[in-house]
């Protein structure tokens, strides 16, 4: 295994909607139109996995606490000096110390994440996404689930898995706008963002069951 990558890839991950993500009303109606286009793709989930980008890997941050130091003033070299001038005395500037947060570090995982998508013609995918939406939302008690669960599958060069993030509950929490334009002289390969926060994470980086003999072979 090379140690060192000068040429590095961002496209390695496998990412997709389970089959189950899209509403079963949302899943009929874009059915009928995405088999009229007579397109390749035939399933409104395949269709929409088809068009993801790219998507984001939640960061962290505000991993410190910062402390201020208080000094106390104390008499110059010599002791205290009086008559024609004024006491002369040390005041140590004040600084900040920086500690780590006794924060749990899970809660300083990023709670968002984005998927970026491809605009198809007919903005079939955009729609369907946006339905998704209202569905979620208006219908959230009724279909309310618990189990649902995003996987971000991390690859090596020869597409193996090294590892894998795992997002729980996770929810539509935007989407971009449209900007319909007649200034737009030439067809250009346009996106829109969707993003999501969920309720917990996990991961499972370089894990000998995902990528057996792999520790091995770099000793």
């Amino acid at each position: 295994m090379n140690t060192l990558s000068l040429s590095p890839r961002a496209d390695l991950f496998h990412f997709k909607f389970p089959k189950d993500f899209l509403p079963k009303e949302v899943e009929e109606k874009y059915a009928k139109a995405i088999i009229r286009e007579k397109n390749v793709i035939t399933t409104p989930i395949d269709y929409l996995n088809e068009s993801i980008q790219h998507i984001t890997f939640p960061g962290l941050s505000d991993l410190l606490v910062k402390q201020k130091q208080h000094s106390p003033m104390r008499p110059a070299t010599g002791g205290i000096q009086r008559g024609l001038g004024t006491t002369r005395i040390n005041i140590e500037p004040a600084r900040e110390n920086v500690t780590y947060s006794p924060a749990n570090i899970l809660s300083q995982i990023s709670g968002e994440f984005t998927v970026t998508f491809r605009k198809n013609q007919g903005l079939y995918n955009y729609f369907m996404m946006y339905e998704t939406a209202f569905h979620k939302v208006l219908k959230q008690y009724a279909n309310e689930k618990t189990d649902e669960l995003f996987t971000i599958e991390i690859l090596d060069e020869d597409g193996k898995i090294m590892g894998r993030m795992k997002l729980f509950q996770p929810r539509i929490d935007g989407i971009d706008g449209l900007d319909f334009s007649f200034n737009k002289l030439e067809r250009q390969p346009d996106t829109f963002d969707v993003k999501f926060a969920y309720n917990n994470i996990d991961f499972d980086l370089l894990d000998e069951d995902l990528y057996p003999n792999q520790l091995e072979n770099d000793e």
